[in-house]
């Protein structure tokens, strides 16, 4: 029998060893239909979203492409942007940051024009996310306070029903970064944000961001990061691939949303 070298072996055990699992396509959003799309709106729309890394990759992994081609014209808030006063609005997108951010009038106030030129006052669409650190729901308490923090926007929300507000619910972890438990707390976060959150709020619609890029309940790894959506097993950050399935069941659903809060026209 032929021998193999030491460090051919080393070579195979390492490559083997840095392989990540793959989940099965039925075990992801892939596997769910992402419903009725009604179209684009069918007048141009001006959006802005304050978002940071994972968004980055969401929106270069063929985001971005889509809804400029949904008739949407795009701006973002990112790290270091939007300052007011030396408080920096785009360095500040977790949970606990967002009713500071949409609560005090001045920073909303840059969120709603911002980058804009010309004629055009305020953005028709304010989209905001945390990035997945905010999935470390560590305790019932911790998730509590997380809904107390976005109820206290629903009255500026509604205050200002010429702007569509859109929410997200956090992006998973991978196996790596979590536990069971701590991924069952974010899932039951991502309902309550896109479920029961703002259903009495015309002008707030929340994507279930979490549920298009995590393992499905009841299947082996649910509620977290699926493997090949992730950079690494210990990089929660989204591949192409997350991009590519978060984009087939966000835009329906945008669209869906635009109808149902009365912008679609």
């Amino acid at each position: 029998m032929q021998k193999v070298s030491l460090s051919l072996l080393i070579i195979l055990f390492s490559t083997t060893a840095g392989c990540k699992s793959t989940t099965p396509q039925e075990h992801t959003s892939l596997a769910i239909s992402p419903d009725k799309d009604p179209g684009p709106p069918k007048k141009k729309l001006s959006m802005v979203w304050q978002h940071h890394s994972t968004g980055d990759n969401l929106l270069a992994g063929g985001l971005l492409a889509a809804l400029k081609k949904n008739n949407i014209d795009f701006y973002d808030i990112n790290y270091k942007e939007a300052d007011v006063g030396g408080y920096v609005i785009g360095d500040h997108t977790d949970p606990k940051d967002f009713p500071k951010n949409f609560n005090t009038p001045k920073y909303l106030d840059a969120i709603k024009s911002w980058e804009l030129k010309g004629e055009k006052k305020q953005h028709d669409i304010v989209m905001f996310k945390s990035c997945y650190p905010s999935s470390k729901i560590e305790s019932d308490a911790m998730l509590e306070q997380y809904k107390k923090w976005y109820l206290s926007m629903l009255p500026t929300f509604k205050a200002h029903p010429d702007v569509l507000f859109i929410g997200m619910s956090s992006p998973p972890l991978v196996q790596k970064e979590t536990t069971p438990a701590i991924a069952k707390r974010a899932r039951a976060w991502a309902k309550w944000v896109s479920g029961e959150y703002a259903k009495d709020a015309k002008n707030v619609q929340v994507f279930d961001l979490f549920n298009a890029m995590a393992v499905l309940e009841g299947k082996p790894g649910e509620n977290m990061l699926v493997p090949q959506f992730a950079v690494d097993k210990w990089d929660s950050h989204p591949t192409p691939a997350a991009a590519k399935a978060v984009t087939r069941m966000f835009i329906p659903w945008f669209n869906r949303a635009l109808r149902a809060a009365g912008f679609g026209g």
